[in-house]
């Protein structure tokens, strides 16, 4: 590690000067934990397609893509030209009017996804918190069921359980909220019936929602099984409680519509974000219109949910976005997907095999399961002990069982001296990426596989 930091902070003099200035105004630096990676991070002077500029000159491939949410790669001309004309006209920022953009986004969205009704918000965070308060007021119930590993993002409502290992993974994550958070969230193991089954049994009459990623993201790219999720749905049906997918990460992901298509699943309802906006802050609430009419003004006044809206609640320019990304990818779905699915199963499985070669045991998560064929999403797990298959995010998270240090800051450092910027690992293959950047990819997996089998780095795992 040292050496890394040492050999990062030397090709990286720009970005260091950047972050150091940044810090004197703004927390670490920036806005967005994640991409505040130690030592400093890298700040892009420009991103088009699969590859980013930085403020040093250094070119890399990008594996991140905004969160794995550009399913088109970095600033597609697909967008941006619709943009750009709609800037030419004189349009495109807030006016504070419902503009006939959010109908277009809201008839693409709804003609995939089975629900009567969807809802515009700006992050995921929101629309997750906007749909367990509408789940907990249709419900008149109190406790909120999320799984370990889930992110939902900073929802009150759920931070519980996401990342950090104690005796499993059942603790409360952040300062600030009220003491009843810890006995309102129940946290259930991601794909174990029998633990579900459970919670209901104990607290079903209580519960409101069922809130879950049928793909886990950063609880370490796993799918659900879908006689879990069957399961669920028989569950909160039979306790009167509400089920939520959380889609920010797969929706559009794996096919031109919610992953929940694949499973054949109906939730009550859905949170999308990331892809459906086309690059801009776009997240949304779907679902059964009896939920989905608590938030409209003519809902008397002890059943109605604040679910307002924000001042840039359905913004002209992110409309435009959101639904020229999505009518691209419905038009393109049989060509995009298949590509992308399949260099996602080609890196895993090279990745597997390139470390196995040098003696360490890695595993890589985000393959399809029989769900999702064309998964692109690969996240790297360096194991200390020998599992066939990563399952739960309790095997990703309990430090016993896998170095989560050397995952995100080693490896991430190596691949970054490398040419190639991560995340949890690898990331996503997007359109843009092609056949060489792929494999000058794995190259500088087998250069630091090596590198570090002479250093013996497999040894202290």
């Amino acid at each position: 590690m040292q050496k890394l930091i040492k050999d990062y902070s030397i090709k990286n003099k720009q970005s260091k000067k950047i972050f150091e200035t940044a810090s004197k105004y703004q927390v670490r630096g920036g806005s967005h934990n994640l991409r505040l990676f130690p030592p400093f991070p890298l700040y892009a002077e420009r991103c088009k397609g699969s590859k980013i500029w930085d403020a040093d000159g250094n070119v890399y491939i990008d594996f991140w893509q905004g969160h794995f949410a550009n399913v088109l790669g970095h600033n597609p001309s697909v967008v941006l030209d619709k943009l750009r004309d709609f800037f030419k006209k004189g349009q495109g920022l807030e006016t504070g009017f419902p503009e006939k953009g959010q109908r277009r986004l809201a008839e693409l969205l709804l003609g995939r996804v089975k629900a009567d009704k969807i809802r515009f918000t700006t992050s995921g965070t929101l629309a997750s918190m906007y749909a367990v308060m509408l789940a907990k007021a249709y419900t008149k119930k109190e406790k909120v069921l999320k799984v370990g590993g889930g992110w939902h993002g900073a929802n009150p409502y759920v931070l519980k359980g996401i990342s950090t290992f104690k005796n499993g993974l059942n603790e409360i994550e952040s300062a600030g909220l009220p003491d009843s958070a810890d006995s309102m969230i129940l946290v259930t193991r991601f794909n174990d019936e029998q633990d579900l089954e459970k919670k209901f049994r104990d607290y079903g009459e209580q519960v409101a929602c069922f809130i879950i990623e049928p793909f886990i993201g950063a609880g370490g790219f796993i799918f659900s099984s879908k006689d879990y999720l069957q399961k669920a749905r028989e569950l909160t049906q039979q306790y009167s409680a509400v089920l939520i997918f959380d889609e920010v990460v797969s929706g559009f992901r794996f096919h031109a519509g919610p992953v929940q298509n694949l499973y054949k699943i109906k939730p009550d309802l859905t949170v999308f974000g990331k892809t459906i906006g086309g690059g801009m802050p776009v997240s949304a609430v779907a679902g059964n219109n009896d939920l989905l009419s608590l938030c409209n003004p003519d809902t008397k006044k002890e059943d109605r949910v604040k679910f307002e809206g924000g001042t840039f609640s359905g913004h002209p320019a992110s409309m435009l976005a959101g639904a020229t990304y999505i009518q691209h990818l419905i038009e393109h779905e049989e060509e995009i997907y298949p590509r992308i699915g399949r260099w996602g199963a080609e890196v895993r499985k090279n990745i597997e095999e390139i470390f196995s070669s040098y003696g360490f045991n890695v595993k890589c998560t985000g393959g399809g399961d029989g769900i999702a064929p064309n998964s692109s999403l690969i996240g790297v797990q360096f194991l200390r002990k020998n599992l066939e298959k990563v399952i739960s995010p309790e095997q990703v998270w309990d430090p016993e069982i896998s170095d989560v240090e050397l995952r995100e800051k080693a490896f991430k450092l190596a691949m970054l001296e490398e040419g190639v910027h991560t995340f949890h690992g690898f990331g996503a293959v997007s359109a843009a990426h092609k056949e060489p950047e792929i494999q000058a990819s794995l190259d500088g997996v087998e250069r630091i596989a090596k590198k570090w089998k002479d250093l013996g780095v497999q040894e202290l795992l």
